[in-house]
């Protein structure tokens, strides 16, 4: 039987460790929450996992095509990038399926039979983190576009609506004539 036999054969339970492997960055109550819940609407999480980790599988037994793998990827990815975790938190996980295939396919390395062909699994793992990271740094900077824009808008409103109650506008007298000075009024634009 070759690697891909055996790892086709068992993609079930190397899914399943996968998931409590993601799952394992998260708080034990919350991680028992998105094990048990399997309603994709009641656990969104939960189902990202487990959809993203069966796809990315699936994409590395076949023929690794780009596009697909990115989109399994993006289920697992988007949600990491927004959460409190570092970004080693967030893509340990794709390193992960390293030991997992070796725990659930001991057979794979047992004689050093399937040796060139767990190499050319882990390149791929390795191609896969890439595309992970690629992502993960994508989806960060966009986040942190987003909290500039937003604090921009904030901002903008405060400077609207203090030029809109005359709060710009400051007189100063000195002795017996009168100065005015205004400030300039800000626009959105300006910002």
């Amino acid at each position: 039987m070759t690697f891909g036999d055996l790892l086709e054969e068992r993609k079930d339970t190397v899914v399943e460790r996968w998931v409590e492997a993601v799952l394992a960055a998260y708080p034990s109550d919350s991680a028992a929450l998105f094990r048990a819940q399997q309603d994709p609407f009641a656990n969104p999480l939960g189902h990202n996992v487990r959809e993203g980790t069966r796809g990315i599988l699936r994409a590395m037994l076949d023929e690794m095509d780009p596009e697909r793998l990115r989109t399994h990827l993006d289920q697992i990815i988007r949600i990491r990038a927004v959460q409190d975790l570092t970004p080693s938190q967030a893509l340990s996980f794709v390193f992960s399926l390293r030991s997992i295939v070796r725990e659930v396919i001991p057979e794979a390395i047992a004689g050093g039979k399937h040796h060139d062909d767990l190499a050319a699994f882990d390149e791929r793992i390795d191609r896969v983190a890439l595309h992970a990271f690629e992502l993960y740094s994508a989806m960060r900077e966009e986040l942190a576009d987003l909290r500039v824009k937003e604090v921009k808008r904030q901002v903008a409103f405060v400077l609207d609506r203090m030029n809109r109650s005359g709060g710009g506008t400051e007189e100063v007298s000195e002795d017996s004539s009168k100065e005015t000075t205004t400030y300039e009024t800000v626009h959105r634009e300006d910002l």
